[in-house]
């Protein structure tokens, strides 16, 4: 894996150390104490994929899992609208409600932002391999003050919540957040979730879908395609209630509610690469702890080409494109 520096939850610096900078107040220090004793019989993992919207005047979706020490799940329902606010409420509640020991969150949001302009190194790596496909990256960056400004709710939900950013200190006996950033667009072209290329010069790596109904290239077959690969793929996870969720929830008339829809999709869809990694399925960490990363499933092809990428940008693709497997 090589090595990683970690940094604190702050724009400056993050610990996963969970040394006095990180560790809750002592109020909690029973819950803490109760958490390790439940540790001994079985650890039990929450597991959430949250579609942020980025900034804190959008509503995304959250949705989460239980997944226990001996292999098994428990639903917590259906994904839920939430902004960053409501997000964090449902994330106490459950925890409130059960114990646990660690808490896995899979966002579709960058969480490590350094740039005042332009791209991310991520994201430079990553765009050739979606843009072949006819997708975008949107650049993240602190000029856009409202979603990565000093003031941007994003910090202050990884601030609440202790969370450590680095995935490879990830110990699912460990009480304690962590945060990850995935991007389900990659996910997608992972798991090779693609549809033929249909242009009059066809290119050999397909297409993504196009599911997102607030372009204007909507399409309702595209929708359906991703609703039942997904389904597809927690069904073979013993998801069935998520699959069944996401199968039987119809397309809505108004596009408003659509895009709603599509963000529960989405958090469902980041909620998979948390279930690949607590499963300990190879994923990929693309990028670094310095400048920002996304962690997504591995996929072969994907592989290859960010490799390749790395090679025609000048960076060691050692540094950039890693495997990870908790």
């Amino acid at each position: 894996m090589g090595e990683f520096t970690a940094v604190m939850v702050s724009e400056s610096s993050l610990q996963c150390d969970f040394s006095e900078h990180t560790r809750p107040p002592l109020a909690l220090d029973f819950a803490y104490l109760k958490a390790i004793l439940h540790i001994v019989t079985m650890p039990t993992t929450l597991v959430i994929g949250f579609d942020s919207a980025w900034s804190g005047n959008n509503s995304g979706a959250i949705v989460g899992v239980l997944k226990r020490g001996d292999g098994s799940c428990e639903p917590l329902g259906g994904p839920l609208s939430a902004n960053f606010d409501q997000a964090t409420t449902q994330i106490n509640a459950w925890k409130k409600d059960h114990d646990l020991t660690a808490t896995l969150i899979l966002i579709d949001q960058p969480i490590i932002v350094e740039n005042k302009s332009g791209q991310r190194d991520v994201e430079n790596l990553v765009s050739s391999t979606v843009g072949k496909r006819y997708g975008g990256v949107q650049p993240a960056n602190k000029g856009k003050v409202e979603m990565f400004g000093k003031d941007a709710p994003i910090w202050k939900f990884l601030d609440d919540h202790y969370a450590c950013l680095d995935p490879t200190k990830f110990t699912q006996s460990q009480l304690a957040i962590w945060v990850i950033e995935t991007y389900p667009v990659l996910t997608m072209i992972a798991l090779n979730w693609l549809l033929a290329d249909n242009h009059p010069n066809p290119r050999q790596t397909g297409r993504l879908p196009k599911y997102n109904p607030a372009n204007r290239n909507f399409s309702p077959y595209d929708w359906k395609f991703v609703c039942e690969h997904a389904a597809k793929a927690f069904e073979q996870m013993g998801m069935q209630h998520l699959a069944e969720w996401i199968i039987n929830n119809p397309l809505p008339e108004k596009r408003g509610e659509r895009k709603k829809l599509q963000d529960r999709l989405d958090a469902c869809l980041c909620l998979l690469v948390g279930l690949y990694l607590i499963e300990g399925r190879e994923c990929l960490m693309i990028g670094n702890m310095e400048s920002g990363y996304m962690v997504i499933p591995h996929g072969m092809q994907l592989h290859d080409e960010l490799v390749a990428r790395c090679e025609d940008t000048g960076r060691r693709h050692a540094d950039w494109v890693r495997k990870l497997k908790f």
